[in-house]
């Protein structure tokens, strides 16, 4: 008793505690931040910090280019104190605005050294992250807290406990491994049974959305965009990887009816099926996608490994997201629909054919950034693949910690409630 007890006023001191420490983050007043100016183009990029106290006497400066080279500014992006994220950006058709070149040198007028002063004078994105490594550290406390209770209750000892569930988690994933593979490839078979075109569709139907955005958008808001075609193309593939599983989840267990209700299969093996399949369709895409980079000559550098921890990410994250739903979908008939609204409300928040920094007003730009893990993995990935950047690391480790601890709270919904779902189906 006394445990439980124990147990349940640790629970509420971290709740509290998060709650005022997000309190302390969004009303605090931080100083006046340094603010580092990356100006990019097609032979490199160039970039200068100033400080606080050099901002604030701040008027016209020069920059020298890098010698050697021809240099033409191709956009300049600003980052504060995490040196990876782009808190703002200005787009090629702006700079003269700020700055023009003369023999290997870049004057910036009056009006960029406004810009720099009004950045280095918010917070808004950094608030956000602290929120976020706030929020990690409180899931984590309570998970651990869970553990405890596993440990220290004997009622708990086994049942739904933290160190439990990720073994029995661990341990059917590796014995239904080939029940995975086997039915993602049934139902690859089954989609092209009678096709025509048979395997073709599933490039075709990303190409195909592409060339939509790029006749409709293109010209509004992709004139200021290099390579549009890929930069629409490479963000439709992840955005239909992560749109086709959470829409199945919503639905799996009504879909794969015949399965739960005439033998035990842990849910989550049915998910992580079709997470194979849009995984293989996704690998498929690829192949057009490494065309459009070598028609387009577009050049690859060292920094498109980056785009390997995005997409792991965004896998451990729809399988998190994924679980929820999964759970919910089975009692409530309508998530479905909301889920769908969803979805496509996301979609034109996610910078799918634009580019959240020049298309999206301050602070909605960083908003969006920090809190859709979907405008962050394909900003992230845009950054590697087409600009040789390696951008928004934090933001990449907070989602990776969010998204393990969203695929234990899924996977423990459903081992606590998937006895019940026969009866519900």
């Amino acid at each position: 008793m006394k445990y439980r007890k124990l147990i349940k006023v640790l629970r509420w001191v971290i709740a509290c505690a998060f709650l005022v420490s997000v309190i302390t983050i969004g009303l605090y007043p931080w100083k006046n931040q340094s603010i580092t100016l990356n100006i990019n183009s097609d032979m490199g990029r160039k970039t200068v910090t100033f400080s606080a106290s050099e901002i604030n006497a701040l008027e016209s400066f020069t920059v020298t280019c890098p010698e050697g080279q021809k240099f033409i500014m191709r956009e300049i992006w600003f980052s504060r104190q995490f040196k990876s994220i782009s808190v703002a950006k200005i787009k090629s058709s702006d700079i003269e605005k700020y700055a023009y070149i003369d023999g290997d040198k870049i004057y910036f007028n009056d009006a960029m050294a406004d810009r720099i002063s009004e950045l280095s004078k918010t917070f808004f994105v950094e608030r956000i992250i602290y929120a976020e490594i706030a929020l990690v550290i409180a899931l984590g406390l309570w998970i651990f807290v869970s553990a405890l209770a596993e440990k220290v209750m004997p009622e708990n000892r086994g049942n739904h406990g933290l160190a439990a569930e990720i073994k029995k988690a661990v341990t059917n994933i590796a014995d239904y491994r080939e029940y995975m593979v086997y039915a993602a490839k049934a139902d690859l078979k089954a989609e092209v049974a009678n096709s025509y075109l048979n395997r073709l569709w599933w490039i075709l139907e990303p190409f195909c959305n592409m060339l939509v955005y790029v006749i409709v958008f293109g010209h509004i808001m992709g004139r200021d965009i290099q390579n549009y075609p890929i930069f629409v193309f490479s963000a439709l593939l992840m955005w239909n990887f992560f749109n086709r599983v959470i829409q199945y989840s919503v639905k799996c267990v009504r879909n794969n009816r015949d399965i739960v209700t005439k033998v035990y299969v842990p849910k989550y093996v049915l998910l992580i099926s079709n997470m194979i399949l849009s995984f293989i369709k996704l690998l498929f895409s690829f192949i057009v996608l490494a065309v459009m980079l070598m028609i387009f000559k577009t050049h690859i550098g060292i920094a498109v490994m980056w785009i390997i921890p995005a997409y792991l990410v965004m896998l451990v994250i729809t399988f998190g997201i994924g679980m929820i739903l999964l759970h919910y979908g089975v009692y409530v008939d309508d998530l479905s629909y909301a889920v769908g609204i969803l979805l496509q409300m996301l979609m034109f928040l996610s910078g799918i054919f634009y580019d959240l920094h020049t298309s999206l007003p301050a602070p909605l730009s960083g908003l969006v950034l920090c809190v859709n893990p979907v405008a962050m993995f394909t900003d992230t990935m845009r950054s590697a693949l087409l600009s040789n950047e390696i951008q928004n690391v934090p933001l990449i480790i907070l989602w990776l910690l969010l998204a393990m601890f969203l695929s234990y709270i899924g996977i423990h919904i459903v081992n606590k409630n998937e006895n019940g779902y026969v009866k519900v189906i």
